[in-house]
């Protein structure tokens, strides 16, 4: 009797679920939950709290397919620090032009979800983009893209590993620069065919939806053909569409070569298990044939080959463990500290992981209370330190202020507002001085300070420049304003009433990997 295998049986779950969903939830769900980027990205005064109550599309396709006059627009940018050097860019699509995506895809729902798993690629995909439940199936489910590969690295060590034992390698790939790289002209690619696509009559026939999608990506970031703005999930959906077409690709040559292996992928990060090192290279040089079909390319820094079990696992898990086995309820100021010094030190030896997130989630209770002894003996150095972690970390700095938010709820901290407002505000000041570089970490400091009713301790008054610190600290929507049926901005001090930072960030549900 074969034994399960349990990669295979996701792939099966995932379309079975995928077939149950309405293409009216879909396209709600796109365009309320799936405008803005990731919770951690923009501050949750950025919120759809008015959008069309029924699918509609603002741009319509005329003259028996030959016309699609879409609005040009240009996408508003949204700067997070990668490291020192760089930036990730995120991009907020127009509401008007990011409905109709929206709407086209949750229309055509059959020829996406073919594209998306299609029947003839043997690379299994963890980076579903669309929210599908197990436990209710035929409705929507909640988890974003960006908080599942939390959920694709733990089924590596799952599923993966309980495979791995017929196999002697694992190959590890990344496609290059995947969002910005992206060409436009591609989606029509992977839903039609690059040939046929290319024929004459099809090359400006809008009635095929792969056309109708490019023109739409394209006019929302300012005609531009290369690349698709990262953070919406409509952009999750068409690169995943994509990446699927590469998929094919691959498949068809490892098939051709008939390559024993098994091949995962979440978005551009790809995981392959092979019978030997030469099977390996040989993948990865049909995935770099099948990636330049699309106009991408394989990130040489990001791949590489090893001997099993290497590879399978991470080694900041494990060193995390060895420093703190199991919750604790409490920490003393002293246990608080020599944890802390522990993570950094695992952070130094493996950089860009998630153990600062992880401690961060066990040093606060379910509740919402921080569970180190602070008082005025260490609350600057308790501050301090937690600040000093989002140099190391910039992604966790909104969860430190979600937890600086925790401590001036408490009576302790309420009693002693001012001492940490006085020193959240030198803070700031600090980061006003170059806020081109610091927009993203003002504009989460100033939704602290607003939506805690804070702004009346400040002697610092600055004027912002940026669009999305300007909206914050200003208490007023200023991007894309002059779309009547979307409102897409909230007040800061409503939205901390109704939500505490810490339930945006989801820290109570803390990832089990990263």
């Amino acid at each position: 009797m074969s034994l399960p295998n349990p990669v295979r049986e996701h792939r099966s779950a995932t379309l079975a679920l995928a077939k149950g969903l309405r293409g009216a939830d879909i396209y709600h769900w796109l365009v309320q939950n799936g405008y803005f980027p990731e919770s951690y990205v923009l501050p949750p005064c950025f919120t759809v709290i008015k959008r069309p109550k029924k699918p509609k599309a603002y741009t319509k396709v005329s003259a028996n397919g030959k016309s699609f006059k879409v609005p040009q627009s240009q996408c508003v940018n949204v700067h997070f620090p990668k490291t020192d050097l760089t930036d990730r860019t995120f991009g907020i699509i127009h509401p008007e032009i990011h409905n109709d995506i929206a709407y086209h895809i949750a229309r055509n729902w059959k020829s996406i979800l073919a594209a998306l798993i299609p029947k003839d690629s043997c690379v299994v995909s963890y980076s579903f983009p669309i929210p599908i439940d197990s436990k209710n199936p035929g409705r929507m489910g909640s988890l974003r893209s960006g908080r599942m590969i939390y959920e694709f690295i733990g089924m590596v060590d799952d599923d993966l590993t309980s495979i791995a034992y017929r196999y002697t390698h694992l190959v590890k790939a990344d496609i290059k620069s995947f969002y910005p790289s992206i060409y436009t002209h591609s989606i029509a690619w992977a839903l039609h065919g690059k040939r046929n696509v290319r024929k004459p009559a099809n090359l400006h026939n809008f009635n095929l939806l792969g056309n109708r999608l490019d023109r739409l990506f394209q006019y929302a970031n300012d005609r531009c053909t290369n690349g698709i703005p990262i953070g919406p999930v409509v952009s999750d959906v068409i690169s995943e569409v994509i990446a699927s077409g590469v998929d094919r690709l691959l498949t068809r040559s490892v098939n051709a070569q008939d390559i024993d292996c098994e091949i995962v992928r979440f978005k551009d990060d790809y995981r392959i298990l092979v019978k030997s090192e030469t099977d390996g290279r040989r993948v990865i040089k049909y995935l770099q044939a099948a990636l330049k079909e699309y106009n991408l390319e394989l990130s040489e820094e990001k791949t590489s080959i090893w001997a099993l079990p290497e590879g399978l696992f991470r080694d900041w898990v494990s060193k995390y463990h060895a420093v703190h086995p199991r919750k604790r309820w409490r920490y003393k100021w002293k246990e608080f500290r020599e944890l802390y010094l522990a993570v950094l030190r695992i952070d130094k030896e493996c950089p860009g992981t998630g153990v600062v997130d992880r401690f961060l989630a066990d040093i606060m209770s379910k509740n919402g209370n921080l569970k180190v002894d602070v008082g005025l003996f260490n609350l600057q150095k308790v501050l301090s330190m937690l600040l000093m972690l989002a140099t190391r970390r910039v992604k966790a700095f909104p969860k430190i202020i979600a937890i600086i938010e925790s401590v001036i709820r408490s009576p302790f901290g309420s009693a002693h507002t001012k001492e940490i407002v006085s020193y959240l505000e030198q803070y700031l000041k600090n980061l006003s001085a170059d806020e081109e570089r610091n927009k993203y970490l003002i504009s989460w400091i100033s939704y602290f300070i607003l939506s805690n009713n804070l702004k009346k301790y400040l002697a610092f008054k600055p004027k912002y420049k940026d669009l999305i610190t300007r909206s914050v600290f200003n208490n007023r929507g200023l991007v894309f304003k002059g779309c009547p049926d979307f409102v897409i901005f909230a007040s800061p001090l409503k939205v901390g009433k109704r939500m505490s930072m810490l339930e945006h960030l989801d820290i109570f549900n803390p990832p089990k990997f990263s």
